[in-house]
């Protein structure tokens, strides 16, 4: 049986809710709308905080323990998929391309 807490929710349900807000954040950060994703990532903050204090007295029953790792690998590939859209060092780091500012030198 799964751990509960006053709310009647499971600790599961948690994680869930930040999986949804994540792909609601990279769904935004592809769309270019960087303020749903500075909010949607307060109420992540929020998620977590309340999260953080119910695992000091609730746990998940071993066989909630995948879903949960699943939850975590989702989260963790959102999240670096949203950097990779907001940060364009990659671009600035192609040998290539001249970095802002510089010139650009020719060999012959």
């Amino acid at each position: 049986m799964m751990a509960m807490f006053e709310t009647g929710e499971s600790l599961l349900r948690y994680y869930l809710a930040l999986e949804g807000a994540s792909r609601e954040m990279l769904e935004a950060a592809r769309a270019g709308d960087w303020d749903s994703v500075c909010r949607l990532e307060g109420a992540c903050a929020v998620v977590i905080s309340r999260l953080r204090k119910l695992k000091l007295t609730c746990r998940l029953e071993p066989a909630e323990e995948p879903e949960r790792m699943r939850i975590l690998r989702a989260i963790l590939s959102n999240d670096a998929e949203i950097r990779r859209l907001c940060e364009p060092l990659p671009e600035m780091l192609d040998p290539r391309m001249p970095l802002p500012g510089q010139a650009s030198v020719h060999m012959h």
